[in-house]
């Protein structure tokens, strides 16, 4: 019972979190529930959930979504998440975490020291380098995306195009992972069940954070989103 509790608040916290920015589902429950829980059954529960929410952060920008924004990075992350799948069976997830810290700070680092114009001013090769590598960390750890929210925010977009490519990316790779790890059977069958009767609340907290979405300028949610990316990279090291 205490761990259904803990997976709801986890999971609130995340959806509000993903709902306002557009990312960190997978990265901030992942690494709260891998306290309580087997990885792998951390994974799958964030997995479930991120995608549940990345699906209402697209209907709340239908109007405003370009496909050719996020083509790349996720024709590069189809191939990659399949591969990540394989290390979250073989490989320490210390090492994948030591990645993904890296690629935080990094390229925290770079948008702010050019915060009000594009670092990043074409798709190749960068958008098919950040796909291939969230695809990776992806299905290794559901934490693929690092890599787009900081291909995105080196761009230089506003924050409606930023997010509209954040969550594209994450519904189509999410679909493939979700589909994956059910075929490959990585979790047990209570972390599917946690995942079910989360899935409302996780919804609702979502819907909360759109809603702060829409008050935010371009230049506080960059800040917000770079704010998010730090916390979470230190927590990592951290633990």
């Amino acid at each position: 019972m205490n761990e259904i509790w803990i997976v709801l608040l986890v999971v609130m916290a995340a959806g509000l979190i993903q709902g306002l920015t557009g990312f960190g589902f997978g990265l901030f429950s992942v690494g709260l529930l891998i306290l309580f829980m087997p990885i792998a059954d951390a994974v799958v529960i964030a997995a479930v959930m991120s995608l549940a929410s990345s699906l209402l952060n697209m209907w709340s920008l239908r109007k405003e979504l370009d496909w050719r924004d996020s083509r790349p990075l996720i024709l590069a992350a189809l191939p990659s998440t399949w591969a990540g799948i394989y290390l979250l069976k073989n490989l320490s997830p210390d090492l994948l975490q030591i990645g993904i810290v890296l690629m935080i700070l990094g390229g925290c680092a770079a948008s702010l020291m050019s915060p009000h114009r594009a670092v990043i001013k074409r798709d190749l090769p960068w958008a098919y380098i950040a796909g291939f590598i969230g695809g990776l960390f992806g299905g290794a750890l559901n934490m693929g995306g690092p890599p787009a929210v900081l291909y995105a925010l080196l761009r230089g977009w506003d924050k409606s195009r930023s997010k509209g490519l954040m969550v594209t990316y994450f519904v189509v790779t999410g679909l493939v992972r979700v589909g994956l790890f059910a075929l490959t059977d990585v979790a047990s069958i209570q972390a599917w069940q946690l995942s079910v009767l989360a899935l409302m609340p996780g919804l609702l907290a979502a819907y909360g954070g759109v809603l702060l979405f829409r008050r935010l300028s371009t230049q506080m949610f960059r800040y917000a989103a770079m704010a998010i990316l730090v916390g979470i990279a230190a927590k990592i090291l951290i633990s």
